[in-house]
């Protein structure tokens, strides 16, 4: 079985940290749904997906009637159908309508409840209205994850604490939280650059996410992933398919799909898109050995059940073997049950470990 990713470019704003291919023009919608279905005629099969995911953008801007062209075209038999919302979308009449479409889970993009963080990031939303979406999300009984974000400019310990005990409180049963991770020449990473905004230190950056991990296991949401904790049975079935090297096409600006051996990838020029869909690739690539050694390890290494300690000594040998002995002794990685995974703190540097494997 395969996963489904479409990507819904659409914003109202451009948030100042975002590095993926959006449009704030909503003008563009139709031609752009229009060459999102022939891409999907054109790739998917009825039979072979079982999770459907909506991301973006902004997924939630795109019109109810364009989602239903959508949803039309793409197989009815599916164990899980994800979108990503923010806040101010969210309200009792679109939930009906994205669960009458056979939504099952919602992604809510809150990032923080403090307005003075989310200024910064040029979010439209407040914390009221934050944390009204999320309490509508899940009184509807829709399975609900929250986006949170640590190392916001303006972040404090306490103000980082407030915003996950008040996630918690509100009852989501799944929870991201990603570090932010500024990317050249977006117009937060200028910002800094120039000093004219400031992020936390990065050791408190890294307290609070050790922090975290075991306040949000001891509230029952337990951490299944570098950045994903969930209560049991709410984990999200798509993105582990990423995790797990399994297959899933990636329909839309900019999406990527993995299929066989081979990945590939959209555009990101919305124009070129529209005119060339479903002929719009601008990247593709058949893995080697090599390259699966180490995405089998590397997407492993980011789950907390870790991998196979005989995987890691057949694919990297009697260095594979010294690497790990050296994250027992040192305390970045921890072994039961004949795995080996990262601790919190290993979590922390889990790249810059991994690279001294290859």
């Amino acid at each position: 079985m395969l996963g489904l990713y479409l990507h819904l470019p659409f914003c109202r704003v451009h948030c100042t940290y975002c590095p993926f291919a959006i449009s704030t023009d909503l003008g563009m919608q139709d031609p752009y749904v229009d060459a999102l279905l022939r891409e999907i005629d054109a790739r998917v099969d009825d039979d072979d997906i079982d999770t459907i995911y909506f991301g973006g953008g902004t997924p939630s801007r795109t019109s109810v009637e364009n989602l239903t062209r959508i949803v039309e075209r793409l197989p009815k038999a599916r164990t899980e159908f994800s979108i990503e919302s923010n806040p101010e979308d969210i309200t009792e009449e679109s939930l009906v309508a994205w669960r009458a479409l056979g939504i099952d889970r919602i992604s809510i993009g809150v990032q923080s409840f403090h307005d003075s963080e989310l200024v910064p990031l040029g979010r439209i939303h407040g914390r009221e209205g934050a944390r009204e979406a999320v309490a509508l999300a899940v009184k509807s009984g829709v399975r609900t994850n929250l986006d949170l974000i640590l190392g916001l400019p303006n972040q404090t310990a306490e103000s980082f604490r407030e915003t996950l005990d008040l996630a918690i409180d509100l009852g989501a049963g799944h929870l991201s939280l990603y570090m932010l991770d500024l990317e050249e020449k977006t117009p937060l990473q200028v910002q800094v650059a120039r000093g004219r905004t400031s992020l936390p230190d990065d050791e408190l950056v890294a307290q609070l996410y050790v922090e975290a991990i075991e306040h949000l296991d001891r509230a029952g949401l337990h951490q299944y992933e570098i950045s994903n904790f969930a209560r049991a049975g709410e984990e999200c079935i798509h993105n582990l398919r990423y995790w797990t090297r399994g297959e899933y096409h990636g329909l839309g600006l900019g999406a990527h799909s993995f299929i066989g051996t081979r990945r590939f990838a959209n555009t990101r020029d919305m124009h070129h898109y529209i005119e060339r869909s479903p002929d719009a690739f601008s990247f593709s690539e058949d893995l080697g050995s090599d390259e699966v050694r180490r995405e089998t390890i590397f997407l492993g290494l980011r789950q907390t059940s870790g991998i196979d300690y005989e995987n890691v000594r057949e694919l990297c040998g009697q260095e594979g073997i010294e690497w790990i002995e050296r994250g027992l002794r040192d305390g970045w990685l921890q072994q039961r049950d004949g795995r080996v995974a990262f601790t919190p703190a290993g979590f922390l540097q889990s790249t810059d470990y991994i690279s001294q494997l290859f």
